[in-house]
């Protein structure tokens, strides 16, 4: 399994890097203005209709597992890095709504097969579901797009999970935005790229020693929940 991973990713690797590099060569690559792309996209936001598109792009995006990086760079494009990030938040929340209660409907036998080997994240939630909930948001072990549905399957409420995914996204949503308008406000203006681009990456350097050090105890739960569920009761084995 693992190698068919690493070669599905080998391949996306190859076939993006095939991509940028058609479009680098081509006549629009020649004639590419990143700032005049900003620029556009600063006079979509003031639409009447950015922001619910922007909110039915995240739902569609979420209900299809489909990742949403995109979104998040179109953010910092459309409203800047704050208030990019301050919607995306908002939207990301709301957009992880429905995936829950889909796995909580009729759906769920269907939501089950898809999310084959998830089982145990969503019983290592029996305990202490709202701080597991809020660690995986912080600490993005799984797929967002992926823990909307396996929360619907956990014991978690409702409420738990919204309050959860709203403070646990809080980091990834500005660091992410902050290091994207660092990398905008390069190609305008080079002299104050550095200082942001440092910042960031220390933020970013901070967030991936956070997931190496909670990873393993995340995945200790998950095992030692998944064990539980698996043995039988010891009441069982004497009757």
């Amino acid at each position: 399994m693992s190698d068919r991973r690493l070669m599905r990713g080998a391949a996306l690797l190859v076939s993006l890097a095939a991509i940028g590099a058609a479009l680098y060569l081509s006549p629009f690559g020649r004639n590419f203005d990143a700032a005049r792309l900003a620029e556009t996209a600063r006079s979509m936001g003031s639409h009447w209709w950015a922001l619910p598109l922007f909110l039915l792009a995240y739902i569609v995006l979420d209900l299809l597992f489909i990742p949403t990086q995109f979104l998040s760079i179109a953010a910092v494009l459309i409203w800047g890095w704050f208030w990019g990030a301050t919607i995306e938040l908002v939207c990301a929340t709301i957009g992880a709504i429905p995936p829950y209660l889909l796995a909580r409907s009729t759906l769920r036998d269907w939501v089950e097969s898809r999310l084959r080997g998830q089982g145990r994240i969503a019983s290592a939630m029996d305990r202490d579901p709202f701080t597991l909930m809020l660690i995986l948001r912080v600490v993005p072990i799984v797929p967002y797009t992926l823990l909307n549905y396996v929360a619907g399957l956990s014991p978690i409420r409702l409420r738990q999970y919204v309050v959860a995914t709203l403070i646990g996204m809080v980091p990834s949503c500005y660091i992410f935005a902050f290091f994207v308008q660092a990398l905008i406000d390069g190609v305008m203006d080079p002299r104050q790229v550095a200082l942001r681009a440092i910042g960031a990456g220390v933020l970013f350097a901070a967030m991936i020693i956070a997931t190496r050090l909670a990873a393993p105890r995340v995945r200790q739960r998950f095992d030692g929940s998944s064990s539980r569920t698996a043995s039988p009761p010891a009441s069982a084995d004497r009757d």
